[in-house]
């Protein structure tokens, strides 16, 4: 099992939540300075902290099982400790963490369908990262002819992308694959854009400052290479 379920560490909890809710999200689980909400394809989950950050995270079925296929395939991971119970930590090469958690079961809600949570690695190094996720389980989907995007989905919800970068980072994100156009009537503050990176996508204001980007799913892939292997 791997399901995508990105962290985001924000003083600003409450107005995450009614922007996900207006995005079509439903919230799933709520515990004190901890909420997640469900996609249609993936998980995201709100923590409480002074100081903005995105991470990424996993929800997996058993911790020693992902550990050892992971090592196996050739990142490092091994089971630890944390506040929240035992979790496994995925380091890369540039050193760069992660951790990936048993899954909890929850009930379903339903949420905009198309849309899934995409969290975006800001690599220096697309090749590298991009190993990562394919040696965590991922399933690679499409990548671009210049080496700079590759993106991925997991198995039982969300998708992960690497996109090239001078520095490295982590990017909140989702995909849409309807129209965008939808989304942005529940969000008068919301706008739509065309940029050689992302294509066509809807930008919603981030609570901590700057914009979250929808990506619109892309059905040009002139320039684009899709993974069909099963």
């Amino acid at each position: 099992m791997l399901r995508v379920r990105p962290i985001v560490f924000t003083p600003n909890v409450d107005a995450f939540s009614d922007l996900f809710t207006a995005l079509g999200l439903r919230q799933v689980e709520d515990a004190p300075g901890w909420r997640v909400f469900a996609a249609d394809s993936g998980h995201i989950a709100l923590h409480v902290a002074h100081q903005p950050s995105v991470s990424f995270s996993f929800e997996v079925g058993s911790v020693s099982e992902f550990a050892r296929r992971t090592a196996e395939a050739g990142t490092a991971a091994v089971v630890i400790d944390t506040a929240d119970g035992p979790a496994v930590q995925v380091t890369a090469t540039d050193g760069r963490t992660f951790l990936a958690y048993e899954a909890v079961l929850r009930g379903t809600a339903p949420a905009e369908e198309g849309l899934a949570v995409m969290p975006i690695w800001l690599a220096t190094n697309v090749a590298a990262a991009a190993k990562v996720f394919s040696d965590i389980g991922a399933r690679k989907r499409f990548s671009s002819e210049a080496g700079s995007w590759v993106d991925f989905t997991a198995k039982n919800g969300g998708l992960i992308a690497v996109h090239g970068a001078d520095k490295g980072s982590t990017e909140l994100a989702f995909e849409f694959s309807g129209d965008v156009e939808i989304l942005q009537q529940r969000i008068p503050t919301a706008t739509i854009l065309i940029d050689e990176n992302y294509g066509r996508s809807l930008r919603l204001p981030n609570p901590d400052g700057g914009e979250i980007r929808v990506k619109q799913r892309q059905e040009d892939l002139n320039d684009y290479t899709e993974n069909t292997a099963s």
